[in-house]
């Protein structure tokens, strides 16, 4: 037995896709990924290659380990040129805020519109940010990441505000930044750096709140 299916339900969950959002962008069926996560069939040798590929996993260690949250965050860069070029998958320009920016602009949104943007083979209709990380940015020491780091930020979406606890995310409004946890106490959600720094999340503030998608950074 091998832990494809187990590790295709925390991919799934990480990434905050329900089970058709998941078979949609591998050409599969919603009662395909249900019978791989309850174990009930594996799927074929060929599609376990692509989803490896898409979120830049080891084929061994998508197939034989038990994948951490910490993994499956991670980007590297693993891509097989033949599975990337033979598939339909269109590569995503993120707008990617520079340490530069970050350093000489107070309103940081007003970057995010002419930032110069990473391509990276994501498919989502949702919104996405990068940020090389530095010094200047407040982050709980359980991020671990390294100086000059890229972090890959999803916008936060209305129908997946229930994934948000103790995922990490990160606030960018005209003022301030921080990257901390989601934590949900009942309806009420904030993103919490330490004991003395958090936001309250509010949904006519949403566009400040984004969770963190994965990261990249050399090895």
């Amino acid at each position: 037995m091998t832990n494809i299916g187990n590790n295709i339900k925390k991919l799934r969950k990480v990434r905050g896709l329900s089970q058709q959002a998941f078979a949609d962008l591998f050409n599969l069926s919603r009662g395909n990924i249900s019978s791989y996560e309850e174990l009930r069939a594996e799927p074929k040798i060929e599609t376990i290659m692509i989803i490896a590929n898409y979120f830049g996993i080891p084929l061994q260690s998508l197939i034989q380990e038990n994948l951490s949250v910490n993994q499956i965050l991670n980007f590297s860069d693993y891509f097989e040129p033949a599975i990337v070029t033979n598939s339909t998958k269109k590569l995503a320009g993120i707008p990617l805020l520079t340490r530069e920016v970050m350093m000489n602009n107070t309103d940081l949104l007003k970057q995010i519109e002419g930032a110069p943007q990473l391509q990276l083979p994501i498919q989502s209709k949702h919104k996405f940010l990068a940020i090389e990380f530095s010094e200047l940015i407040a982050a709980p020491l359980e991020l671990e990441v390294k100086e000059q780091s890229i972090l890959i930020f999803e916008g936060i979406e209305m129908e997946y505000l229930h994934l948000l606890h103790n995922n990490l995310g990160l606030f960018l409004s005209e003022e301030e930044v921080f990257v901390g946890k989601y934590e949900q106490n009942g309806e009420q959600i904030s993103l919490i750096l330490s004991s003395w720094k958090k936001s309250l999340f509010s949904l006519s503030d949403i566009r400040y709140y984004w969770k963190l998608y994965g990261k990249f950074e050399k090895v």
